[in-house]
């Protein structure tokens, strides 16, 4: 048996470099260079990226790949090879002999020295399939780190070896789309998954698995090749047999309610699926939201019927989305039309992405949850309206039209660490830890007024939101303020409120 050795060596980062090695690795012709090499390129060479270094590593095993490979490629008269290749992305100037110095340092005695150091500067790698055609595979970079934008992120970097030496990259996973194991939907599916199971411990599922799980139940075509793409019901139905509660809705009659919606999502961590149409092409596509940035302007949700009231929460100007058909972290804004309908366009930071730049109707979003996070957004949104008018009363007429809301869904250790760093009086927050009894999730809905935080509502995630005479989905009030907490117990007797 021949054994088969790594090769590990460094060059200097360029676009040009980049494309040629993507050539290499995946047996394309030099003259090719798809959207997601080109873009992709565009994303390490940004000002805030600054890629120095790319180090290639092959042969590399990918699940992934591995997992297409056996199950599809290797079956074909003409099947490419079973291997991929890593290449890893640093902002520091590493050359071959750097390198070896650094292995040599850590093997000294220097190892975690050496590791936090390589980390400090690493940005993320990309496998590269040995498919001409669709050479993007398992993706992770980091994101530019602008203090106003909310990603979301897992908890935990995503840990990587290479040579025995422990990197990490915190990112959110992408991919090219390959039709010939998964479509679009597939792959924003996938991103999602792999986001959210990360977050509750367990391990990503890979893009053919997620075509199998969406065509287990449901199938109105053949399932491989995979090119005629998943309908929405597929899309839930994955994942459901992941272990995860698929949320639909869509922006028709209430907009704003659809936007807050989504913002609260993101805000929790969780990507959102969305279903968009191009106006110019019957052309029906699936991305993944993976953050957003704010601005001054306001989402006002005013809710009429019933129980009627006016919602403000900071407005969204841009959204950070993976799209297989261009790439990761692609900036997107999107505009909410009289009529009542979401456009979305992609806004590239450079020319030459001009078929991205049409606008497109957004006609659905799908959100995976953990199963016993019931309540959704919407009822979120629809309790901080029944709690309004009283946290208006309480600060008062000076400040009450600028009283805001944010809204997320949190692990009840992630709510307690928020509560910790806030400014709520130690001994006060002391009394509410020793007492407190959470849900895993927890709802929290945060008012404040110019930045100031009024208080902090947590919510019981396990239920519905339902009308009286049942009982709120209320677990505590943590004003910022002692002198608040008479008049909010003078509202809500028998609350647990701190």
């Amino acid at each position: 048996m021949t054994f088969q050795k790594l090769e590990v060596r460094c060059i200097p980062f360029s676009r040009e470099a980049l494309q040629a090695e993507i050539c290499r690795a995946s047996f394309a012709v030099e003259e090719a260079e798809p959207t997601q090499v080109r873009y992709l390129g565009s994303y390490l060479s940004h000002s805030e990226a600054k890629a120095r270094t790319i180090l290639i590593e092959t042969p590399y095993v990918d699940r992934h790949y591995l997992e297409e490979y056996t199950n599809y490629y290797a079956t074909t008269l003409r099947p490419p090879p079973p291997k991929a290749t890593r290449l890893h992305f640093f902002r520091n100037d590493l050359t071959d002999d750097i390198f070896t110095r650094l292995i040599t340092q850590a093997a000294e005695g220097s190892f975690t020295a050496i590791c936090k150091e390589l980390s400090s500067h690493y940005l993320g790698f990309a496998v590269i399939r040995p498919l001409p055609d669709a050479p993007i595979g398992r993706t992770v970079l980091t994101t530019f780190q602008a203090l106003d934008r909310c990603y979301t992120l897992p908890p935990h970097p995503y840990r990587v070896h290479l040579c025995g030496l422990k990197l990490s990259v915190c990112g959110v996973p992408f991919q090219q789309q390959e039709q010939a194991v998964g479509a679009c939907a597939t792959t924003a599916v996938w991103s999602a998954l792999a986001q959210v199971m990360r977050h509750d411990g367990g391990r990503a599922p890979t893009p053919f698995a997620v075509t199998e799980a969406a065509t287990r139940n449901w199938l109105s075509d053949r399932i491989f090749p995979a090119a005629s793409g998943l309908k929405n019901e597929q899309i839930l139905e994955a994942i459901r047999q992941f272990g995860y509660a698929p949320m639909f809705f869509e922006p028709r009659l209430k907009t704003e309610l659809f936007v807050l919606a989504v913002k609260c999502y993101l805000r929790s961590g969780i990507p959102v699926i969305l279903k968009i149409q191009y106006d110019r092409r019957d052309e029906t596509h699936a991305v993944t939201v993976v953050g957003y940035r704010e601005n001054d302007s306001i989402i006002e949700y005013r809710e009429d019927g019933g129980t009627s009231f006016s919602l403000n929460s900071r407005g969204l100007c841009r959204l950070y989305v993976h799209d297989d058909r261009l790439g990761p972290y692609a900036r997107a804004e999107w505009r909410v039309c009289e009529n009542g309908f979401i456009k979305l366009k992609f806004l590239p930071s450079e020319l030459g992405y001009d078929e991205f730049c049409q606008e497109a109707l957004v006609e659905a979003a799908m959100v995976p949850l953990y199963p016993k996070i019931r309540l959704s957004a919407q009822d979120l949104v629809g309790f901080a309206g029944e709690l309004l008018p009283m946290f208006r009363e309480i600060v008062g007429p000076n400040a009450r039209d600028s009283l805001n809301i944010d809204l997320r869904f949190c692990l009840a250790g992630d709510c307690l660490e928020i509560l910790y760093l806030s400014n709520i009086p130690a001994g006060r927050f002391a009394s509410f830890a020793r007492q407190a009894m959470l849900s895993r999730y927890v709802g929290l809905i945060t008012y404040f007024v110019a930045n100031q935080i009024v208080a902090y509502i947590i919510c019981d995630s396990t239920d519905m939101h339902r009308g009286a005479p049942a009982a709120a989905p209320l677990l505590a009030i943590i004003p910022q303020y002692e002198e608040h907490i008479e008049a909010l117990r003078k509202y809500i007797p028998g609350a647990l409120i701190l």
